[in-house]
């Protein structure tokens, strides 16, 4: 499968809705489950239409029964009242059933859709976005925008009753219909205009909120190179800062919008209590009779329910949606990294080259790894995940070139690029099922080479069906330091032909930290393998070590020379 294609799920939203504005994107989510949209917006609209029946037919129960003294009509209506009762009963149910598995579905097609960007091979390409940015948007953006779907359901089936609710006033008296049916579009259209400044506060919120979970995730991601670097202080009082950020921006957020929702049933209350009081004026004046002004009393104080509906959806709710839609499209709109086309293929066996690389915290670096090698390399926290990401292909070089067994990694296909290297990531990761499909995918083989080569096998022996044993979601039946070596064993059962590690023994004791660094040699055989971390056990099994500082190569010998030979070294490993 080409990443291309990879990158495009069936489920979702449409390319159009998604290549629009946050608005369009909002409304195309709904219109996707359309075919749980129709049946919920029937049944809301005829629940809607029932409850401004309900006044109607209390009307002719009077005018029609009890002051014509007629018994017949009288239990007529009274039927029809009760029919219309069990009907508004029904049509809800119908409805909400309906419009609530439409959400469903429109969260889970833009959910799939969001993790496929995420997950496309090509990368992105205008900055990188920490795991913390990713959460927020395929979680709580994403859900919001997909609450949209009932924006398609409640706003028409509301507007449909005030519609109905000035027919009927018109078939009353023409002034009390003419207000209804013309006041709603002008009441809507106002508040939209009133509605911008609810947005931009949203958006604000979502982007702060954003800010301080990416931060989070981050800091709890590097954890332990924080606590090695005495920084732990410092980072807990700038989340501290930015959780206080949000908190304000979200105190903001919810002044306006509760100040928003209050104008506007002040506005809806004062409209409909001036159709209530001209209806008493045409009462007494003998225009209207008694079960007509029942009728337009009741009326109004139903159509008074869809009123606010429509200021609060229209309003507030609609703000939210379009705030995380915007954010939902940064994400999916992001340019790739890497071209997924071509099919060019270089001898293989070349090994790793970087020449005069620069990016965020990389200066300048070259580095050559034969096929059979092992090199080490120690850097900052910051320099080592940039490095890791650039000899994996996921970030870009703002300058040089990173080629991996023979290839230029900006110029190789993002479908064939794990066919070369893999940069196995600091976190480690584990998928829900067996140990063998862990460490081997679909792909067919023995996993227990690579299990033993990272010292995984004591682990194993404990599982009651050894490789065959399901690991749970995320791997979360087995401990932080055999899900590390786990992904130590994908890695070496990886087929390609070079292989960057990024601390792959932070999680583990030092006696699984030794038998991990014996069997090193033997696991990655004839492959280019870099090895980034301040381990000592893994560097002294390296051909070489390179220092880096500063983001430049600050020295380059083996691990008992530098330890013989340079301080910086001795500080960044002890």
């Amino acid at each position: 499968m080409s990443a291309r294609a990879h990158a495009s799920p069936q489920a979702g939203p449409s390319s159009s809705a998604t290549s629009a504005g946050p608005r369009r994107l909002v409304a195309g989510t709904a219109v996707g489950a359309w075919r749980r949209v129709l049946p919920g917006l029937a049944g809301i609209t005829v629940h809607q239409v029932c409850e401004i029946a309900v006044p109607v037919v209390v009307g002719l129960v009077i005018d029609r029964g009890i002051v014509a003294h007629d018994p017949v009509a009288l239990w007529t209506w009274i039927g029809v009242l009760v029919g219309v009762f069990l009907t508004l009963a029904l049509a809800f149910q119908v409805g909400i059933f309906f419009g609530l598995r439409g959400m469903e579905e429109a969260h889970h097609g833009l959910r799939m859709r969001t993790t496929w960007r995420m997950l496309d091979p090509r990368g992105f390409g205008d900055r990188p976005r920490s795991a913390g940015e990713l959460l927020g948007i395929g979680g709580t953006d994403v859900q919001t925008v997909s609450g949209g779907v009932m924006l398609l359901v409640f706003p028409i089936a509301e507007l449909a009753a005030v519609i109905v609710a000035g027919i009927v006033l018109v078939g009353i008296s023409w002034p009390l219909g003419v207000a209804v049916i013309a006041g709603g579009p002008i009441f809507l259209l106002l508040l939209d205009r009133i509605g911008k400044a609810l947005r931009q506060r949203a958006e604000a919120e979502q982007q702060v909120t954003a800010d301080a979970a990416t931060l989070a995730a981050d800091v709890i991601g590097g954890f332990r190179t924080l606590s090695a670097l005495g920084a732990t202080a410092q980072a807990s009082t700038r989340y501290r800062a930015a959780s206080s950020r949000a908190l304000d921006a979200a105190i903001a957020a919810r002044r306006t919008e509760a100040w928003f929702v209050a104008l506007s049933r002040i506005a809806t209350g004062s409209f409909v209590a001036g159709i209530g009081i001209a209806a008493v004026a045409m009462a007494i004046g003998g225009s209207i009779t008694v079960g007509q002004l029942i009728t337009v009393v009741g009326v109004v104080q139903v159509v008074m329910g869809p009123l606010q509906a429509l200021a609060v959806n229209v309003g507030a709710t609609w703000a939210r949606a379009t705030a995380s839609a915007t954010r939902v499209l940064s994400l999916l709109h992001a340019p790739p990294a890497h071209d997924a086309d071509g099919d060019a293929r270089a001898p293989l066996g070349a090994g790793i080259r970087m020449r005069d690389v620069v990016g965020e915290h990389v200066r300048g670096v070259s580095l050559d790894v034969a096929p059979g090698e092992v090199v080490g390399v120690v850097a900052d926290a910051p320099t080592a995940a940039e490095l890791v990401a650039l000899l994996g292909g996921t970030r870009v070089p703002e300058a040089g070139t990173v080629e991996v067994d023979g290839h230029d990694l900006a110029a190789l296909p993002a479908s064939r690029r794990y066919e070369h290297v893999v940069a196995a990531p600091h976190a480690a990761h584990a998928i829900a099922g067996s140990v063998a499909r862990n460490v081997l995918g679909r792909s067919s083989g023995d996993p227990h080479p690579a299990l033993a080569a990272s010292a995984f096998d004591d682990a194993l022996a404990t599982l009651p069906s050894g490789t065959a044993t399901d690991v749970g979601p995320s791997g979360r039946s087995l401990s932080g330091g055999q899900r590390q070596r786990l992904a130590l064993a994908r890695a070496y059962a990886a087929p390609a032909a070079a292989l960057v590690l990024h601390d792959p023994t932070t999680a583990v004791d030092a006696v699984t930290e030794l038998r991990i660094a014996e069997r090193l040699r033997d696991a990655v055989a004839d492959r280019a393998v870099v090895v980034v971390c301040s381990t000592p056990q893994l560097l002294a099994r390296a051909d070489r070590v390179v220092v880096l500082e500063g983001g430049r190569v600050a020295a380059t010998d083996r691990h008992e020379a530098l330890m013989a030979s340079s301080a910086t070294y001795v500080e960044a490993v002890s």
